[in-house]
């Protein structure tokens, strides 16, 4: 029997409850009159014409070819389309993965995709690790961890909840002890859409073994479209995960695939859009840091989708984040969400969501509670 799904129970516990919402990862939703508006003419014309039969399970050759032109040197028959990135992780771990094989992962990750590997095969973690100025990853010890029967290197990256992205010298260095062993490089890539700095290519643009996971939920706001994709230069691998996915959603909504198409047509405007409110958000929140330096340390971070601040109060991050839910009506994730079988995580942390217009709200009343709990504190101690 599997674990409780300790993100997801959290969310449903609190997120009908609490006013403000500084939990979630995704940027602010695009709404379809945002989306009708960006629309080419060939879009509109499917989007008037639309009907709801069966589609191509691979995703429609425009919408491939759409995610293709996002990528460098991939075409429409490198992508294969899914409904969410789980779906596309979960192809591509039927596709290569067997009882024989050993994967790595790298952690912190999200429960189901490490349980997307742990399902099918053996497995070791690997926790990035901290430094002076952010999470890195240690490719000697992804070496150290690989076994005669390693098939595939698994990672989210840029990566939740730590905000670490790979710097290039860290991704060519991976992806040679990748290609020395023949493994697969896996990236979970869905927060690649709002970098803080310039980002590292996709892994399929590095590797001919590197597999890109995305998807439209996080950094296009669009995460109720349920569209998501495989990139990767290996036809057969490609292959393999369809026949997964036959098994499984058997093809996209048809209103998702024009709606999707348009999203990706539109230039960089909408992942332009949720930048410029992670930026805002960003600067909000650490400057509400540095008013409250007892109770919190600044944690850099490579996205704009959140941050990862080192809570310093008595208490801990996890109680206080209870707390602050059914204190202050407030949620933020504590670091123990992401606790793993795998390999140590960090607990002394809270992811908090800078992708809303709501988050300044939000922040303004975390602002209030912290001041307005300070003397309490204060005397307790």
């Amino acid at each position: 029997m599997r674990e409780p799904f300790a993100l997801a129970n959290y969310l449903s516990r609190w997120i009908p409850t609490v006013r403000h919402d500084l939990a979630s990862s995704d940027s602010e939703t695009t709404r379809l009159t945002d989306l009708l508006d960006l629309a080419g003419p060939d879009d509109r014309d499917r989007w008037h014409g639309l009907g709801f039969g069966y589609l191509d399970p691979r995703g429609a050759a425009w919408l491939r070819a759409a995610v293709a032109a996002r990528h460098g040197g991939l075409g429409t028959d490198d992508v294969l389309c899914c409904a969410g990135a789980q779906e596309a992780l979960a192809c591509v771990t039927a596709a290569l993965l067997t009882p024989a094989d050993h994967a790595v992962v790298v952690l912190p990750i999200y429960q189901p995709s490490e349980e997307a590997v742990t399902a099918r095969c053996a497995a070791s973690g690997v926790p990035l690790r901290e430094e002076a100025g952010g999470w890195r990853l240690d490719v000697a010890e992804v070496a150290a961890a690989l076994r005669p029967e390693t098939r595939l290197v698994l990672m989210n990256m840029p990566n939740s909840p730590t905000g670490a992205a790979l710097d290039p010298e860290t991704a060519a260095d991976l992806v040679a002890l990748c290609r020395r062993r023949g493994l697969w490089l896996v990236g979970d890539e869905v927060y690649r859409h709002t970098p803080a700095r310039g980002g590292t290519p996709p892994v399929a643009d590095l590797y001919e073994r590197g597999v890109s996971i995305d998807s439209l939920s996080k950094g296009f706001g669009l995460a109720g479209l349920r569209v998501g994709w495989i990139a990767c230069r290996d036809r057969s691998l490609l292959a393999a995960a369809l026949n997964a996915k036959n098994r499984m959603s058997s093809c996209l909504s048809a209103a998702s695939e024009v709606l999707a198409h348009m999203a990706l047509r539109a230039d960089d405007r909408i992942p332009a859009r949720s930048r410029a409110i992670g930026e805002g958000n960003r600067a909000r929140l650490d400057a509400l840091v540095l008013r409250h330096p007892d109770r919190f340390e600044p944690g850099p971070s490579d996205t704009l989708a959140f941050a990862f601040p080192r809570y310093r109060g008595p208490e801990g991050a996890e109680r206080f984040a209870h707390d602050l839910a059914r204190r202050a009506d407030i949620l933020v994730l504590p670091s123990s969400l992401w606790r793993s079988r795998l390999g140590p995580v960090p607990t002394d942390r809270l992811r908090i969501g800078l992708g809303r217009l709501g988050a300044p709200a939000a922040l303004d009343a975390l602002d209030a509670d912290l001041h307005a709990t300070a003397p309490r504190r204060a005397m307790a101690g």
